[in-house]
């Protein structure tokens, strides 16, 4: 009985293919011809060694040999292949049937011309009654057909080591019940896809702001950053991280087989959840032990882009809303990564948003997308979009109020002074370590100080804190130590008998904190502190000044929350200076 092979062969040599899709020369593949002869090796494979990817050496022999390439994502082996052929033997010949219909065989093959494995394969269907007349040969890289034999044959003890682990861990876990049709037709490891998604909703329902999956040499380690500190929340087997890092990578469409270099991409977790309304930006870096994946949460719900809920104190909260009200002028947030920058100039935005204000921003990258009429833009620096030039571009669009990510570079920072001058309110964020050096930082980078005086508003120093968790919250004597800090920054302690702390409880996983609070440094640029601008006076001089205003410190907004109550000491010490 004769049976067809469906292929259609290329009319290229298998040379010039090699050389037009790995763009090599005629020298270099005559190199590469004599290297793999001297050594006794395919050309193929000496040039996955040399560290060409495996898959663009797949699709070149397919494309040679008339075949399809597929990375097999969207295939699922029907279960009675395991009744037909040994995983060894599948394994040893890197082959594996896919599908079987109206008596038409698909197998996906490392070697697609291994013409003794194929007569085999069709032999055995037709010894157990499966019929084939008609072979579909789908060439494929060996990580993927290894990693597809290895779920068909690996299944349900995969299914019930992840499932017993994730009890474990999660207390209140329960086996999920699939309902996407996607889902059931775009990946066989269903415990891979339930460990991936439930890494994500427990993250969220933990309140963590990223998620850390690092591999070491014999496990895998998921922790999650609760309230700014990294907690160990899982142990996985070593086997699990390939699949586990390919199913992130397949959710925020990264390239799989790409383990070399750093990628960046994004989730909308609603797709997978429709009841958990979730961004996640992915950063996947390569490491000795592979691939090391952050993703950062971004909660999309408009209740935590308040400015009444970030902490500010009425002082201060009555100041920033009268200068994100002006129609022009500057508005600056200083503070380091993960200090709540991103948050407040959000919550920002909302404040002012309304159909009478066109607002535009330039990020990188969008963190949250703030729907209302505001437009959001990511710079591209590998385009060549730059925040200066984006920030030129969108002068052009009429813009009303303007958001700058970060201002790096004096080009950045001219544009912004001037759109503040021209009849824009512009907000954006610098790294300095407190409100008042961000004006020397400016001046330094090269804007001329008079120029700061007749733009700059307002700038905000911002850190957060740790909140003490209300449910185990106790009262206790402060020590002497304590009572000198308080009183360094200015505050009276005849009256403050108890300060609090918590004790640690299943709600705050006994850490004695749960959540975390704004502690802010307002700068608000009087005429007296413009003039002294103008005259390029010192920052110590312009701090003095500012102080005298009433301008609190972040110390001093730090320790004014530990007397109330909502942080600790311990925390004002951690995270501002004296």
């Amino acid at each position: 009985m004769t049976i067809r092979i469906n292929k259609r062969p290329s009319e290229k040599s298998f040379a010039e293919l090699i050389m037009e899709r790995l763009g090599l020369s005629k020298e270099e593949f005559k190199q590469i011809q004599d290297e793999a002869l001297k050594e006794k090796k395919s050309v193929l494979n000496l040039l996955i060694e040399k560290g060409y990817l495996e898959e663009d050496i797949a699709k070149i022999k397919a494309e040679y040999f008339g075949f399809k390439f597929d990375k097999l994502t969207n295939y699922n082996p029907p279960e009675f292949i395991k009744d037909l052929f040994t995983k060894e033997f599948l394994k040893n010949r890197l082959v594996l049937p896919l599908e079987y219909e109206n008596n038409v065989l698909t197998i996906a093959m490392y070697e697609p011309t291994d013409v003794l494995t194929i007569n085999q394969i069709v032999e055995t269907f037709n010894k157990y009654g499966y019929e084939v007349k008609e072979v579909n040969i789908i060439v494929s890289t060996k990580s993927q057909i290894e990693e597809k034999i290895d779920i068909l044959y690996e299944e349900e003890r995969k299914l019930e080591e992840i499932l017993d682990i994730l009890k474990k861990s999660f207390k209140d876990f329960e086996t999920p019940v699939e309902t996407s049709e996607e889902e059931k037709i775009s990946e066989k490891s269903s415990p891979i896809i339930i460990l991936a998604h439930k890494i994500i909703e427990e993250a969220h329902f933990r309140k963590a702001s990223d998620i850390h999956i690092q591999p070491f040499e014999n496990k895998v380690e998921v922790r999650y950053r609760i309230d700014g500190v990294l907690h160990t929340i899982l142990e996985l087997p070593k086997y699990i991280h390939e699949a586990l890092v390919s199913r992130y990578k397949i959710m925020s469409n990264l390239k799989i087989d790409e383990k070399r270099l750093p990628q960046d991409g994004r989730i909308n977790f609603l797709k997978y959840n429709p009841s958990i309304d979730l961004d996640l930006r992915v950063s996947t870096v390569p490491t000795v032990y592979g691939e090391d994946i952050v993703m950062r949460l971004l909660e999309k719900k408009s209740e935590l882009l308040n400015l009444d809920r970030l902490g500010f104190t009425e002082e201060n909260l009555i100041k920033y809303k009268n200068a994100i009200k002006k129609p022009y002028g500057m508005i600056l947030h200083t503070g380091p990564t993960g200090s709540g920058k991103t948050t407040t100039l959000y919550s920002a935005l909302k404040e002012v948003d309304n159909p009478g204000v066109k607002i535009v921003t330039v990020e990188d990258p969008v963190e949250y997308t703030l729907g209302g009429s505001i437009v959001q833009t990511s710079i591209n620096l590998a385009a060549g979009y730059t925040f200066a030039k984006a920030l030129k571009a969108f002068l052009r669009h009429d813009p009303d109020i303007i958001l700058v990510g970060e201002i790096r570079d004096l080009e950045t920072a001219k544009i912004a002074v001037e759109a503040s001058l021209t009849g824009h309110l512009v907000f954006s964020t610098l790294h300095t370590n407190d409100a008042v050096s961000t004006v020397t930082r400016l001046t330094e980078m090269g804007i001329e100080s008079y120029l700061l005086a007749d733009s700059l508003l307002i700038i905000v120093a911002q850190r957060l804190a740790k909140r003490i968790c209300n449910n185990c919250k106790t009262k206790y004597t402060p020590s002497k130590k304590e009572i000198i800090i308080i009183e360094n920054a200015g505050f009276k302690t005849e009256d403050i008998n108890y300060l609090y702390k918590g004790k640690g409880c299943k709600v705050c996983n006994f850490t004695g904190y749960k959540g975390r609070i704004g502690i802010h440094e307002v700068l608000e640029i009087s005429d007296k502190l413009r003039d002294m601008l103008i005259e390029n006076k010192s920052t110590e001089e312009l701090r003095k000044e500012a102080i005298k205003e009433g301008m609190k410190t972040l110390r001093q907004d730090a320790v004014l929350k530990a007397i109330q109550g909502i942080t600790t000491i311990e925390e004002v010490e951690r995270i501002t200076i004296d």
